[in-house]
């Protein structure tokens, strides 16, 4: 006996039919694409290239095969979801009428492929850096971006570890897109192949960008491998995609970031607190000798150098020890910086929740600058967002620490404490301790 199909219900079937068509043609191409940029850039610079640019290696460990791991199967469903929203707005638009994709470049010329692309990948940088800070916000960063920025030092494979409303996030952009640009098929590949490839160099971890002598990029108002490098280990600065101008105008890029740049391409930069340590002018020089002969003669006064050495050094004075944040829920080790040495830095070496855990390579604070009553110009991360703030840090007289952490208009200060001085659960949180931190206690 046949079954019969209700006429009102055949256009649907047609429709999902369609759907599922278009859906098992886009998912193989984005794969592909995926597998080929991600992949080729990390067998290319990761593997094969690894002893030749070693000396342009911005951080000193790789990421681990575990982290690849997940990010490749977070990447996998990434692929489905851009391919679900391609036949959906793409081919779901074409057969409605609605949008179409121009078959041959000779119907309007090179010159306008050539406008084409490029519109295509500066509106997508502007998509990219706009809503790339809205999911930073503290209320969406645990829900869209904590995914991401699980690989604190990225690889290749990060290029697609999203979460689910991350990726769709990305995915819708290039259907709004081609909804208002006439575009060509084979201005939408060249883009595609642009936005992957760029994508996995940007997270390769070698600095690949050319500089000049100076230390500075050669493109500078493209983002450099460093420039997004910085942004996964310190989250709230640096949140464009290919290009820089909206970083500058914005008040985003990270204050250090050429001579972060120029240490990557182990460089100098002219100009900077690095580049005046390395290359002594004869100016210091004769600074130098003039401090020497300063502090021959407070030595030879007994009184002086007596009260000289009573004084303890403010940074002495807060590297000595490790504290515990508020609630006790990390540990910083506070630390000189290593561009500058008068300049306090601080790592997390312990959280409560493993996840929030920073790898030994990366900052929880630093640029904290001395002004003879506090540490200050300094920024902290939060870990628990991810977003970066400005602020100072204050020792007071019991041996407790303010810090007091601003972004905009809106502040928060905390009160942090040496562990041993913690009441209660000190024991009890040491026992949970790598043995190598416990020793420091």
């Amino acid at each position: 006996m046949e079954t019969l199909i209700p006429v009102s219900i055949i256009p649907f079937i047609n429709a999902l039919e369609m759907l599922i068509r278009a859906y098992i043609r886009i998912f193989p191409m984005d794969m592909l694409r995926y597998l080929l940029g991600a992949g080729g850039v990390y067998l290319l610079v990761n593997m094969g290239l690894k002893q030749a640019l070693a000396g342009r290696k911005i951080r000193g460990k790789s990421p681990e095969r575990k982290q690849m791991w997940r990010e490749f199967r977070s990447s996998m469903r990434t692929v489905a979801i851009f391919a679900f929203t391609g036949a959906v707005f793409i081919f779901g638009g074409i057969q409605a009428g609605v949008l179409s994709i121009e078959e041959s470049v000779v119907t309007r010329g090179w010159l306008y492929f050539s406008l084409n692309v490029t519109a295509l990948i500066v509106l997508h940088d502007a998509w990219f850096y706009w809503t790339h800070r809205l999911i930073h916000h503290p209320k969406l960063f645990r829900r869209f971006h904590r995914e991401h920025h699980k690989s604190n030092n990225p690889s290749p494979w990060t290029a697609y570890s999203f979460d689910v409303g991350e990726a769709f996030i990305n995915a819708v952009y290039l259907p709004i897109a081609l909804f208002l640009i006439s575009s060509s098929g084979l201005a939408i590949f060249v883009f595609l192949i642009h936005m992957m490839v760029r994508n996995a160099i940007g997270h390769c971890g070698y600095e690949l960008f050319p500089s000049w002598r100076n230390g500075r990029p050669v493109l500078d108002w493209l983002t450099t491998v460093t420039h997004h490098d910085i942004h996964h280990a310190q989250a709230g600065w640096n949140y464009g995609l290919y290009f820089t101008w909206w970083d500058r105008l914005m008040e985003t890029e990270h204050p250090l970031y050429h001579e972060k740049f120029a240490n990557a391409v182990r460089k100098p930069l002219d100009g900077s607190a690095v580049a005046a340590m390395k290359k002594p002018t004869i100016s210091l020089l004769l600074i130098a000798a003039v401090c020497s002969f300063v502090l021959a003669i407070i030595q030879s006064e007994p009184v002086l150098a007596q009260t000289s050495s009573t004084q303890s050094s403010p940074l002495s004075s807060m590297t000595e020890g490790i504290w515990a944040t508020q609630g006790h829920g990390a540990h910083v080790k506070f630390e000189p910086c290593v561009e500058n040495r008068n300049y306090l830095c601080g790592r997390m070496i312990w959280a409560w929740d493993p996840s929030l855990q920073q790898s030994e390579d990366d900052l929880m604070l630093g640029d904290f600058r001395w002004d003879g009553a506090v540490w200050e110009d300094g920024w902290l991360v939060n870990p628990e967002d991810g977003k970066t703030y400005r602020g100072k840090i204050t020792l007071l007289e019991n041996g407790v620490l303010k810090l007091k952490g601003c972004a905009f208009i809106f502040c928060q200060s905390q009160m942090w404490r040496r562990v041993e001085d913690v009441p209660g659960c000190v024991r009890a949180q040491q026992a949970a301790l790598p043995a190598e931190v416990t020793m420091l206690l």
